[in-house]
């Protein structure tokens, strides 16, 4: 079996996997991951990792920063060679894998039991926002995950402050510093998820699934 089979087996069944420096960790409800996965995990790790290993928008935004004002290239070149140093062709290349694996995680999230009425209500506002478009729009504006799909871990769904843009509302229009949502409310970039405090909603998923543990 190869690794793409052994992941959408793993994703149909629910279980998430995540990087945690040279390591593989997976989250599960008890009973769901088997002795067999975990070897098929230990075997293939090296190719595991090299498939979760995610684009890094802080890193790439940083570095496009300084080549611009230091190297006194154009904003497009300069994004092109901050996004080809993390091996994508060019800047949307990147954007639209970190989208990719932003819709990859809210499909495994639906596929688990639903943490609450207003969970799923967030839920599918973030699908929306997903096949609506924005988010690759969010990504070429520069906003990141956290300020997307944030959340406060002690209580998610009722602090406004740290609730990510893309659970809150369907959205009517998005900015490098703004989102407006239909019926005209708007919500300042700066405001949202400024304090380390928030979560992604995924990771709030992670909390709340019975059972885990390193796979290699």
């Amino acid at each position: 079996m190869n690794v793409s089979a052994i992941l959408d087996d793993l994703y149909k069944r629910g279980v998430q996997l995540r990087i945690d420096g040279e390591r593989l960790r997976w989250f599960a409800p008890v009973g769901v991951v088997t002795e067999i996965d975990l070897t098929a995990l230990r075997e293939h790790k090296a190719e595991v990792l090299a498939t979760l290993a995610a684009p890094d928008p802080d890193a790439f935004e940083e570095r496009a920063a300084i080549i611009e004002h230091d190297g006194g290239m154009p904003r497009q070149d300069a994004e092109t060679l901050a996004a080809q140093e993390q091996g994508f062709d060019d800047a949307d290349s990147l954007h639209r894998e970190s989208v990719g694996r932003w819709a990859a995680e809210i499909e495994r999230l639906a596929k688990l039991p639903a943490i609450s009425p207003d969970g799923a209500a967030a839920l599918e506002r973030a699908q929306a926002f997903i096949t609506e478009g924005w988010a690759l729009q969010a990504a070429r504006l520069g906003w990141d995950e956290v300020e997307l799909f944030g959340v406060c871990p002690r209580a998610p769904w009722r602090r406004l402050d740290r609730k990510g843009v893309a659970l809150d509302g369907a959205i009517q229009a998005i900015t490098q510093d703004a989102v407006v949502y239909v019926g005209g409310l708007r919500r300042y970039r700066a405001q949202v998820n400024n304090d380390g405090g928030a979560v992604l909603i995924w990771e709030l998923a992670q909390d709340n699934t019975s059972n885990g543990g390193e796979a290699a």
